[in-house]
């Protein structure tokens, strides 16, 4: 009674609760209305269907039977034109009727006999008729003929004068050459076949079929009391049919035709007129033709009433536990507030003295304890960040940090992230731009980051079918960055939506009840956005997905400004001469890179151009750390580890390290579940390159060493070559040395090799994209993009990154309209950078060829080809171009030794054999 009376207090949840019931009335009332129909139409038509297919059936196992009749017609009057004697005719009816009766076809079961009338003699094709028991001028069958002069005449049923069975005949006037009748053929048929198969219709198991002749009479029926009364001689329990009979003989059918039966049982019924004037029908009583509509109509009513009652208790329940949470979730986030930063403090200090433990000399278990121990003060700091953030976003207390950044970057950080992400849900993950893009902005870009890392991460987190899209717009005209977010997921309710955005508030209705999280990351990112000046909006179709649309104001920054990671002393690094690496990589130019790279360590590392070359040099020697590319043809990164690590316990301990352009959040955890043990991203950094060193490489074989920045420097190139770069504006050399930690000669030399394999690389993409083989276009250009970025040429770098997208995303359409433009820049970089290099420096550095060394070096250049050794052949290759044989011999082996390092065995050979 307090509760009832405390809600005659609440007329906000009065008015809720009558407007569920009226709501669901009309629902029920609606839904059980059209559902009626719908089923209703259904068996209906279910009908028609059944007495349709049933009125074919007969009269195609009546025609079937006319066909062979008219036949055997047509052969006993081209035998009487012939003058053939009545024995003889008679002899080949005997032969057609023991062909009908030997026939392996059930149709013609029901055949009984052939006989007839020719010029007044009684003929047959067997003696089974008593000759002189009746007079055939006064059978049915032969007056029938004669009244259909010609056509064929199909009897009503009647009983066999010899038998005493239920048969049928089929007969047929037959004329001589001048069109005159010279007797009568007919053909005897049990109606038993018939009878058989009409009994068996029914219409969902239930009702009975039945079959009027010609003249409405009842030949077949389930109740045998009836059989051969005509229709309109019936009475039935609410008296005759007369009407019934009259409508029939009008030629209309019946149906869904609601009548009383026979047996005065309301019954729904269906009928079809055969060609021959019979009539077959089916009925149903009335209670079994709408059972499945009433049995739905009451499941409506029943659902609705209980779903009903159920909304209005969670209604109840709600409005008591809103109240109730008010003031508790007041007092949660003031004690939350405040607890976090108790607790920041020493969490600070605990993330602090185990990364100190991580970088000493602790036992291998200890170590792993230590790293436990981080991870977790790591994963429990930044759930308390949130908390941070948002009392000082309630609080009024936090302020946004504006900087120079790099908006592609951003966007491409997070593109890949989601990418890995979805893909391991198995779910698609697209990348979509409209207008100009801008190269950089001046916000603050963490807080960007997190919001929408927020907004794709619940994406990905409520979607388990379909894709996601995320999709970057600049309008003309419009200083704005608008981001829309769509997925197929699970969707929001749209009385859910008002509070989406509550702090420690998160949806626990339907598929979302198993999806944890804290509550904040919505909450966070629109008093984020909100800061910058944008604007968060939601549209949601439960069950159907959801679409966030992120709008900020642009605002260009300066690229100049662009902070880069400073983070470690460059005059520092470690020495591990000692060191046994392998690098796989199938591009060549990556391979030199990283290699240069570990030459700063007095590393020299060993290399793979392939995941199955790999596979096979690390089980025939050791090595302390595998840099493995993800993305390679034939066999990617995760594949070739997971075959590295199914070798035995040796190999499973095996330091193996991923190379991947998309180092980020998202991928770690993708590649350390796929038995990696790091990655390290590309363009490779110095810093994260000597931390995987340290990290990992044997601590006997690592030392530090201290070495000169300035003994680095590019003393044999002079000026002119850095005079003559900076004429391109593609390339910022500046940030291609920040790369190689500065090294002019590695820079330099870098971007020789680069430029030498461009032509063929850019020839490469143009046949990929003219062949729309947009699979292994998508990992040529993400080559480049890695490349690119290395020499610094971060406009076509980003430029390559859009077309690896649109190709992995089967937009073929994009990457036909834009490579265009994105390879003109590459030739017009390549003719740029042949200034740099001009040919006359490669060839004054090599001395003449000398012919007999040239044949020698070929021939075992062949034999190696043919034993399948591509190393022993490109090492044999390497050393003849050092040497000058003109241009177009120069040329064929470097062919030669592209096709070796491709594995194309057949094709080196064929090279160097035209040479």
């Amino acid at each position: 009674m307090k509760f009832l009376a405390g809600l005659k207090s609440e007329s906000r949840l009065l008015v809720q609760y009558l407007i569920v019931i009226a709501v669901f009335l009309f629902m029920i009332i609606i839904s059980s209305f059209f559902a009626l129909r719908i089923v209703n139409k259904n068996i209906i038509t279910y009908g028609e269907e059944v007495i349709m297919f049933s009125a074919e059936t007969l009269t195609a196992y009546l025609r079937t039977h006319q066909i062979t009749f008219e036949d055997a017609a047509y052969i006993v009057e081209d035998l009487y034109a012939k003058g053939e004697s009545l024995d003889v005719i008679e002899g080949d009816m005997a032969r057609m009727a023991e062909y009908l009766m030997e026939k392996d076809d059930e149709i013609y079961s029901g055949f009984l006999y052939i006989y007839g009338v020719i010029d007044g003699e009684f003929i047959q094709a067997f003696d089974r008729i008593t000759v002189g028991a009746h007079d055939p001028a006064a059978r049915p069958w032969y007056i029938g003929a004669y009244e259909k002069n010609g056509a064929t005449y199909f009897s009503d049923p009647y009983n066999c004068l010899e038998t005493g069975e239920l048969i049928m005949t089929l007969s047929r006037l037959l004329f001589d050459q001048d069109d005159n009748s010279f007797g009568v053929l007919a053909f005897d048929l049990h109606f038993s076949t018939i009878s058989d198969y009409v009994s068996r219709i029914r219409l969902m198991d239930a009702g009975y079929g039945a079959l009027f002749d010609s003249e409405l009479r009842f030949i077949v029926h389930t109740e045998e009391s009836i059989l051969g009364t005509r229709l309109d001689e019936l009475v039935g329990t609410d008296g005759g049919f007369e009407d019934l009979a009259g409508y029939l003989r009008g030629g209309n059918e019946l149906n869904a035709y609601r009548t009383t039966s026979y047996n005065g049982e309301d019954s729904i019924f269906f009928s079809k007129e055969l060609f021959n004037g019979w009539h077959i029908y089916l009925g149903v009583p009335v209670g079994d033709f709408f059972q499945g509509a009433v049995a739905m109509q009451r499941t409506l009513a029943a659902t609705g009433i209980f779903s009903m009652l159920l909304l209005c208790g969670i209604m109840t329940f709600m409005h008591i536990a809103r109240k109730r949470s008010d003031e508790a979730s007041r007092l949660k986030s003031s004690f939350l507030a405040n607890m976090s930063h108790e607790i920041r403090t020493p969490m600070n200090t605990i993330i602090g003295m185990s990364e100190l433990l991580l970088h000493s000399r602790l036992a291998e278990r200890d170590k792993k304890y230590v790293n436990d121990i981080n991870v977790s003060a790591n994963s429990l700091l930044a759930i308390i960040n949130d908390i941070l953030d948002m009392s000082k976003v309630e609080a009024g207390k936090f302020e946004l940090s504006p900087v120079h950044y790099d908006f592609h970057a951003l966007v491409d950080d997070l593109t890949s992230t989601f990418m890995f992400v979805a893909k391991g849900k198995g779910i698609e993950f697209n990348l979509e731009y409209d207008g100009e893009i801008p190269i950089a902005q001046y916000g603050d870009d963490l807080r960007l980051r997190q919001a929408l890392t927020n907004i794709c991460g619940n994406a990905v987190k409520f979607t388990e079918n379909g894709s996601i899209s995320f999709k970057v717009t600049v309008p003309p005209e419009k200083d704005v960055i608008i981001f829309e977010i769509k997925d197929t997921g699970i969707g929001i309710r749209a009385e859910d939506i008002p509070k989406l955005f509550q702090v420690f508030v998160q949806s626990k209705s339907g598929k979302s009840r198993k999806i944890t999280g804290t509550g904040l990351g919505l909450s966070i990112s629109r008093a984020f956005i909100e800061m910058m000046g944008g604007s968060i909006n939601v549209e949601s179709e439960y069950g159907k997905g959801s679409l966030f649309t992120i709008t900020i104001p642009m605002t260009d920054g300066d690229p100049s400004e662009i902070r880069r990671d400073e983070g470690f002393d460059k005059s520092r690094t470690i020495s591990a001469p000692s060191a046994k690496i392998l690098v796989v990589d199938d591009n060549e130019y990556n391979l030199r890179v990283a290699c240069g790279l570990l030459g700063l360590f007095d590393i020299n590392a060993q290399t793979a151009l392939s995941g199955k070359k790999a596979i096979e040099m690390i089980l025939a020697d050791e090595y302390d750390i595998v840099f493995m590319d993800h993305m390679m043809p034939d066999m990617d990164g995760v594949e070739a580890t997971a075959e590295i690590r199914k070798s035995g316990d040796k190999y499973k301990r095996l330091t193996i390290i991923a190379l991947t352009a998309n180092a980020i959040k998202g991928a770690k955890e993708m590649f350390l579940a796929n038995g990696f043990d790091g990655f390290v991203s590309k363009p490779i950094e110095m810093q994260a390159l000597t931390k995987i060193l340290t990290e990992w490489l044997p601590p006997e074989k690592v030392r530090e060493k201290t070495f000169d920045r300035e003994a680095g420097a590019d003393s044999a190139a002079g000026a002119g070559f850095w005079e003559a770069l900076e004429k391109i504006e593609e390339i910022d050399a500046e940030t291609g040395l920040l790369r190689v930690n500065g090294r002019k000669d590695m820079y330099r030399g870098n971007l020789k090799f680069f430029y030498e394999k461009l032509k063929a690389d850019c020839d490469k993409m143009v046949s990929q994209i003219n062949n729309e083989d947009f699979n292994n276009f998508s990992v040529a250009v993400h080559s480049m993009k890695s490349a690119l970025a290395s020499i610094g040429a971060a406009g076509l770098s980003e430029a390559a990154l859009k077309l690896e997208t649109a190709s992995k995303g089967g937009d073929a359409e994009y990457c036909k309209e834009h490579f265009s433009a994105f390879i003109e820049s590459l030739i017009r970089l390549n003719v740029q950078l042949s200034a740099v290099f001009p040919a006359a420096e490669a060839a004054k550095e090599k001395e003449k060829g000398c012919p007999v060394l040239l044949r020698e070096s070929l021939e075992r250049a062949i034999e190696a080809a043919g034993a399948y050794d591509n190393d022993e052949g490109i090492k044999i290759l390497n050393k003849l171009t050092a040497y000058d044989f003109g241009e177009e011999t120069g040329e064929l082996m470097a062919d030669a030794l592209a096709a070796l390092k491709q594995y194309d065995y057949d094709g080196a050979i064929g090279i160097l054999r035209g040479i």
